[in-house]
């Protein structure tokens, strides 16, 4: 291991093995020289120099790493915030104050739900679900818009140019027209493809039909090619971006309408001989009084709240889901026919009102008869007079 010299003549330190016959620097001699003793570490070795780089790296690790998690509150607020704000800007609200966000989201978000591809519906949850899930889940927002229209928020999301879009739109119930939409983006082209963001080219998807001739034609094309009202003009110079921005929302929308079985008026297909159920299939846009639980018009009720066999003849009482049968023709009697067990109020389906024996006439008393008392015949037998015989009006003979 190389030792340390110091020379008095030069003042200046060196190393070597041994102690020289003079200073390698000024060449004084030997009676010049003294060696240094370390009193400590020694700063100039290598385990000194990868021991310390070792400390210094741990130490800021865990700075950071404190720091983080003290700030990851705050953060996780202003990524909930900025997403809010997002899907009230596709209900038409927008520069409104970050402090403000919160109250306005939370008013006019009615409820939301997490749609499977399937079609497995689960209440709440749709604000958890992040941008990469779509796809997996489809989260849906029921809201109003700001001019008080029912709508019903889908996120979206698709690839751009450099990187990944994504986008909320509002559509009504019924998927039939978009109220409101925005899109955002991670790293388009400043100035071309990430005018995607601006209001001007959201703002042309408000009151344009999403679907022709069944299914989502909704989507965006070049510049000045737009043939149909279903078509959104894209951004001049951005072909690409628009073209990612049109696939996402046609193939997005599809999604959601495929997995809800929106536009289906014949029926969802899910309930075997089921030829036009009103029972939605649990769709959250379902406009059944009966909460979700219809009956099909061919007189199978498709669920299991319902008493009604498929050959059932339902009575339509109120809680019954089964008033969609339409068997026979309706009850004439608010009050029920009473032919059905637990049937307060039979509307239809209940096969006829009974009959009820028809009273006879009053029998008027002609002036001057025996048998009259407050001017009705009391028919208690014969008044003898001749040609009564007891169970007809014996008034009128002298």
């Amino acid at each position: 291991m190389a030792k340390k010299f110091l020379c008095c003549q030069c003042g200046q330190t060196f190393e070597a093995a041994s102690m020289p016959d003079k200073c390698p620097i000024c060449g004084a001699d030997a009676s010049h020289l003294s060696e240094v003793k370390s009193k400590g570490i020694n700063t100039n070795g290598n385990v000194y120099t990868i021991c310390y780089a070792a400390v210094m790296v741990v130490l800021v690790a865990f700075l950071l790493a404190f720091v983080s998690s003290a700030l990851k509150p705050a953060q996780d607020a202003n990524v909930a915030i900025d997403k809010k704000k997002q899907i009230l800007a596709s209900l038409n609200v927008r520069g409104i104050a970050k402090s403000d966000v919160e109250a306005k989201f939370d008013e006019l978000i009615q409820e939301t739900c997490v749609v499977t591809p399937d079609g497995q519906v689960t209440e709440g949850g749709a604000f958890e679900v992040e941008t990469k899930e779509i796809g997996e889940k489809f989260p849906i927002y029921k809201a109003k818009t700001a001019a008080g229209d029912d709508a019903l928020v889908l996120p979206l999301k698709g690839r751009g140019l450099w990187g990944g879009l994504w986008g909320y739109v509002a559509v009504t119930p019924d998927f039939q027209k978009v109220l409101g939409a925005y899109f955002d983006h991670e790293s388009e082209t400043a100035g071309l493809g990430a005018l995607i963001k601006e209001e001007k080219f959201q703002s042309q998807f408000i009151g344009r039909p999403v679907m022709a001739d069944g299914k989502v034609a909704l989507t965006v094309v070049k510049q000045g090619a737009s043939e149909a009202e279903t078509q959104v003009d894209g951004v001049t110079g951005a072909t690409l971006t628009s073209k990612g921005v049109g696939e996402m929302v046609l193939n997005g929308i599809q999604q959601y309408v495929d997995a809800l079985g929106a536009g289906k008026p014949a029926g969802c297909g899910k309930h075997e001989g089921c030829k036009k159920a009103p029972k939605c299939c649990d769709k959250p846009d379902c406009k059944c009084p009966e909460k979700k639980l219809c009956a099909c018009k061919d007189g199978s009720c498709g669920d299991e709240a319902c008493n009604c066999a498929s050959d059932a003849k339902c009575c339509a009482r109120e809680e019954c889901p089964c008033a969609s049968c339409e068997k026979v023709a309706p009850c004439e009697k608010p009050e029920g026919c009473g032919k059905h067990e637990g049937c307060p109020k039979a509307q239809q389906g209940c096969g006829g009102c009974p009959e009820e024996a028809a009273e006879e006439p009053a029998h008027k008393c002609q002036s001057g008869s025996d048998c009259c008392k407050s001017g009705v015949c009391d028919k208690s037998g014969s008044c003898g007079k001749p040609g009564c015989d007891g169970d007809k009006a014996c008034c009128g003979h002298k």
